[in-house]
């Protein structure tokens, strides 16, 4: 009986140990986070040099967003860390460009308006594919639209539509939030200006089109900005929507009324001749705040 008891104890310390190994060499797959890379890569990270660091501009809700995730946020008044040498684009096709063009070039936008830029690569973030991985990708945010007071005929109109028949649009780039359901309009007539995100303003302009094609007594445009100015703008009567790629404040919570329209990744992307094809959420971390500065620096020697 004892010798039985030592055989099973082996058997599972066997066990325990096959276990172990087959962890570590997961964590040691470049696809996985913060896994061991290889020698080519090391060397192709070598060869880039300095780190070109794409940011988005202060009020993009797409910038205030990914800081939170990434860890860097809470700078002092609404502003976050990143570093003061960093390069900004006003919208997510300058990213893309500004990485297109520099092969030492990191940047961050919507995944519904860059995933066909045919310049760049999309990184794996914490060893999860953006397009294979939608339940676990870190990078998660939401689109809103926002209005003040009580809604006219055509805004409710155009609501119900964005919210009921529009997801099948919003479907085919983004995560829809509900179900396209049948729509009937009620033919109301009238002018809607939407101003906000840039993330957003693409797939609001697809929206609006369609919409326009089913009641075309309506006149709707929509105007590229940011999250934070297209907020404001709502509440100063401005505009009759407001488009926000972030999650609202509480003030802006308590003076305007919003929707939930659609679900978007925010992915990271680096010029296509980078070697790396997955980065963790504390390597981005320390590329935004300058704690790294050289792409060597993310091969672990």
């Amino acid at each position: 009986m004892q010798i039985k008891r030592m055989e099973n104890r082996l058997w599972l310390a066997v066990l325990l140990l096959v276990a172990a190994l087959s962890l570590a060499g997961c964590g040691m797959s470049a696809g996985n986070s913060g896994g061991q890379l290889s020698q080519e890569q090391v060397d192709g990270l070598e060869k880039l040099g300095k780190i070109k660091v794409i940011s988005r501009e202060d009020g993009s809700g797409t910038r205030s967003t990914f800081a939170e995730l990434a860890g860097f946020a809470g700078g002092g008044k609404g502003a976050d860390l990143t570093r003061e040498d960093a390069a900004v684009a006003d919208n997510a096709e300058a990213v893309v460009q500004q990485v297109a063009g520099d092969k030492a070039a990191i940047g961050y936008a919507s995944y519904g308006t860059v995933h066909s830029a045919a310049d760049v690569k999309i990184l794996a973030v914490n060893g999860f594919d953006v397009s294979s991985s939608k339940g676990s990708y870190p990078l998660r945010r939401s689109f809103y639209l926002a209005y003040s007071g009580r809604l006219s005929d055509l805004e409710q109109d155009f609501l119900t539509y964005v919210t009921g028949a529009g997801q099948e649009l919003v479907g085919k780039s983004f995560g829809a939030v509900a179900k396209a359901d049948r729509f009937l309009s009620n033919q109301a007539a009238g002018e809607l200006k939407i101003v906000g995100s840039t993330s957003v303003s693409p797939l609001m302009s697809e929206l609006a089109a369609a919409y326009e094609g089913i009641n075309t007594h309506a006149d709707i445009s929509v105007v590229p900005s940011n999250s934070a100015d297209g907020l404001t703008r709502t509440m100063q009567g401005e505009c009759d929507f407001g488009m926000a790629s972030r999650e609202l404040k509480d003030y802006e919570k308590e003076l305007l009324n919003y929707r939930l329209i659609a679900n978007d990744d925010i992915v990271v992307i680096v010029n296509k001749d980078n070697p790396l094809t997955n980065i963790t959420i504390e390597q981005l971390k320390g590329i935004y705040t300058g704690e790294l500065a050289g792409w060597q620096e993310l091969s672990g020697k």
